[in-house]
């Protein structure tokens, strides 16, 4: 016996899955239609440069820092102020 399809099981049998895939697609390309052109080799570099990990600013000059106050005792922590002895934990 032959069966006929009509246009409702066409519609959901092949319709929906195509729209489905064509959501897909769209969703799946959209971010680089979004992006705009993109960098082909052979083509002049049209974006502007960007210096990554440039130089390193300039050291300060010890003469032109500030002095520490005088004092025998020295700092307590968190003062801000350095302390005269060293170490890891500063308590030498």
């Amino acid at each position: 016996m032959i069966t006929l399809l009509s246009g409702h099981t066409l519609l959901v049998f092949v319709g929906i899955p195509a729209l489905v895939v064509a959501v897909l697609a769209l969703l799946v390309f959209a971010s680089s239609i979004a992006q705009g052109p993109r960098y082909r080799p052979g083509l002049s570099w049209w974006a502007p440069p960007v210096w990554i990990n440039g130089p390193t600013p300039a050291k300060p000059n010890p003469a032109s820092l500030p002095e520490l106050p005088a004092g025998n005792t020295p700092a307590a922590a968190g003062t801000g102020v350095a302390r005269t002895t060293g170490g890891a934990s500063a308590s030498w």
